[in-house]
């Protein structure tokens, strides 16, 4: 790549710049061959500005990328009237990002998922005044504290988002904080959004000794607690006990929004269970409590006390006592012989259901298997399976061996959504099939049993290319959904994108199969994830095959960009 930098920009390392005395002989930086044979002449500028504000903002920091390669072209600042400018650059497609202090960084136009507007260079290419709008930092702050005000030290916070790519409503953990001595919290770098918090905390004046009979002056029986034998049960925002009862706090750029907390303090929950003593230098589980917080097992933290019936005997039993757990339902998950969790059990701890009865308890799937990777020879190298839960749960994962083999241990009964990823590589499974668990399409279904699964996978090379119009006229920046359809279509994922500047899109990676193709103006808006939303659209659609082994797919026609 040739060409002249404006004050402001820089060649980023790499660049080789050789100068003889009163006279610049030649600036050149390293840049494919083909790019070099282009007449560099593209300019890219434009105008960083505060999206709450309007204002522009002095000293954002922008760096330009090729997108082809993602290797960094140049960087620059705004001057004082958040003015930049890249000048003399060959034609191509660049990926434009910025940062600002107190903003949220961020490429031009870009959407969640981390899906943007290139800028496209060249003749007739609009690719000047450019105006790119930053986000302020939003900041949620506040104080837990308890009924009596007094504050909660060391409480546990969690924000939560809907993940907007999937029609089921999943919740993903996406930032936290923990409270101070004084109760106080803050949870910063927010972007504008939708969020839920949840709390979790433990009063810092409870003691959990058992309960015990008061032995005289009273009926026999009379059974006294510690007025000090509490817990917090998990609390979400406002004030419920239950995530369904969850209201979203709505966040907007640069907000500061005060969030206050308060816990209630509830006479705790003593729970016991027997299983048999582990065998001297035998690898132990220690049976753990989880909790289901908005779809998702969480850990939760008790007081535990271990007690052997008898040390000496082989058969001996050991009793372990939970302590500080405010009622509700749980799940408790028992390791196996091995030292990992083998088994669990959904129970609802009450002080009249106290002791845990196992003989109910499920068992949690091994699966393994081995993988093949089509076309290639040899042995896996960097492969990495992962079982996503097609609603709520939590996924596993493994890392393949470089024989193809893989095991995960421990996966809860549920239906599975089966992928492999392998770094810097779109990985498809080809075929599946199973023994112990069933199969439908990408889709394992487990229960109790061990699941032996065997997979054949293959790179997926092929692009899909086109064009987003507006009454004949290319558009930037519109939605564009990639929709799979015949027997994929309630199962996969839909793959979101949007046009460049110059209204061209592209999705790289597609597995083969049938999809409808769609462009809507300000579908970021929309509930894209779920079928029943984008059905109206699909109608107007552009239907899609792509075919095993094919490398590039360029459409005929544009898409018509419809209104929302």
């Amino acid at each position: 790549m040739t060409g002249t930098l404006t004050p402001n920009a820089r060649l980023v390392p790499g660049t080789v710049v050789c100068l003889a005395l009163f006279s610049v002989l030649c600036v050149r930086a390293q840049a494919a061959p083909e790019q070099a044979a282009h007449t560099a002449a593209g300019v890219i500028s434009g105008t960083v500005i505060s999206a709450k504000t309007g204002q522009p903002l002095q000293d954002a920091s922008l760096t330009l990328s090729n997108t082809q390669d993602r290797k960094r072209v140049a960087e620059t600042k705004t001057d004082g009237d958040g003015r930049f400018s890249f000048d003399n650059l060959p034609d191509a497609k660049y990926a434009l990002r910025a940062s600002h202090r107190g903003y949220i960084a961020a490429a031009y136009q870009e959407h969640s998922g981390g899906i943007s507007t290139a800028i496209v260079t060249g003749e007739g290419r609009v690719s000047t005044g450019l105006e790119f709008t930053l986000d302020p930092q939003a900041t949620l702050y506040g104080v837990v504290s308890d009924d009596s005000g007094d504050p909660v030290p060391q409480a546990r916070i969690a924000l939560y988002r809907k993940d907007r790519s999937s029609d089921t409503g999943k919740m993903q953990h996406v930032n936290g904080a923990n409270s101070d001595g004084m109760g106080n919290f803050e949870i910063a770098h927010l972007a504008p959004g939708n969020y839920y918090l949840s709390v979790n905390g433990t009063p810092w004046y409870a003691t959990h000794r058992q309960p015990w009979t008061y032995p005289g002056g009273k009926a026999a029986g009379d059974v006294r607690r510690s007025p000090l034998d509490v817990a917090y049960p998990v609390t979400y925002y406002p004030d419920a006990t239950d995530f369904n009862a969850a209201a979203a706090i709505v966040v907007t750029a640069g907000d500061r929004i005060p969030v206050n907390l308060v816990l209630h303090a509830v006479p705790a929950v003593h729970l016991s269970i027997q299983i048999p003593s582990p065998e001297p230098n035998q690898s132990f589980f220690s049976p753990q409590l989880h909790q289901d917080v908005f779809g998702s097992d969480d850990f939760v933290p008790v007081a535990m006390n271990y007690t052997h019936s008898d040390p000496r005997d082989p058969n001996s039993m050991l009793t372990l006592e939970f302590g500080g757990v405010a009622p509700g339902q749980y799940q408790l998950q028992v390791g196996n012989s091995n030292g990992q969790p083998g088994s669990y059990a959904n129970i609802f701890a009450s002080s009249d259901n106290s002791k845990i009865d196992l003989s109910s308890a499920v068992p949690l799937a091994e699966v393994s298997g081995k993988v093949t990777v089509a076309g290639v020879e040899g042995e896996a190298q960097g492969l990495n399976i992962a079982l996503v839960p097609q609603q709520a749960g939590n996924r596993s994962g493994s890392q393949v061996e470089q024989d193809g083999s893989f095991h995960l241990q421990s996966v809860h009964p549920g239906v599975y959504r089966v992928t492999f990823t392998s770094p810097g590589h779109a990985m498809t499974v080809v075929q599946l099939s199973a023994t112990g668990g069933t199969v439908d399409g990408h889709f394992l279904k487990i229960g109790s049993d061990a699941v032996s699964l065997t997979a054949t996978i293959a790179e997926t090379t092929t692009s899909l290319r086109g064009f987003a119009m507006l009454d004949g006229k290319p558009v930037s920046g519109v939605f564009v959904l990639l929709v799979p359809a015949g027997s994929s279509a309630s199962r996969d994922p839909s793959r979101a994108n949007q046009s460049d500047s110059d209204g061209s899109f592209e999705f790289p990676g597609l597995a083969p199969g049938a999809y409808t193709l769609v462009a809507i103006q300000e579908g970021w808006t929309l509930d894209w994830g779920r079928r029943e939303v984008i059905a109206p659209y699909l109608l107007k659609g552009v239907k899609v095959t792509v075919p095993l082994h094919a490398k590039q797919i360029d459409l005929k026609d544009p898409v018509e960009v419809q209104a929302k």
